[in-house]
């Protein structure tokens, strides 16, 4: 299974891939919205890292994505693998994190998106595990799509 969190910004919308010859059961529905909440509005006010991603103006979400590949200081194409069960995040460049939206609703933070990676970085079977630092945004990530 691959958890490709090319969102909204960062490297990331969350996208849960199914495992091979699984349909994942995609009803359509949610899966080409384009009301996705941000890029449009007056943004977030605080801390970067603790805006949701619905939230992110433009400009916002441009940091984000600069903040992120900064932070996990790898080039885009990595992989973070947990090689016991084959889930992985993917590095994206800052350029897909840009274009990439959220569903207005999508109640990640650019703090645990980033902290994600970081864990993913050095122990990706951890950082998956459902009290990883991964577990709240792949939990959450059904209603970012």
């Amino acid at each position: 299974m691959r958890f490709n969190l090319l969102s909204l910004l960062a490297l990331s919308s969350i996208s849960f891939l199914p495992a091979c010859g699984d349909d994942g059961g995609d009803s359509g529905d949610n899966a080409n919205s384009d009301s996705d909440g941000s890029g449009n509005g007056d943004g977030c006010d605080g801390p970067i890292t603790d805006c949701p991603l619905a939230e992110l103006s433009e400009e916002q979400q441009a940091t984000y994505c600069d903040t992120l590949l900064a932070a996990i200081d790898d080039e885009p194409g990595t992989q973070y693998t947990c090689d016991a069960d084959g889930t992985y995040l993917l590095v994206n460049t800052a350029e897909e994190c840009r274009a990439n939206k959220v569903s207005a609703d999508c109640p990640i933070t650019v703090g645990e998106l980033i902290d994600c990676y970081k864990a993913a970085k050095t122990d990706a079977c951890g950082a998956f595990a459902e009290d990883g630092a991964c577990g709240p945004v792949f939990s959450q990530g059904a209603s970012c799509v």
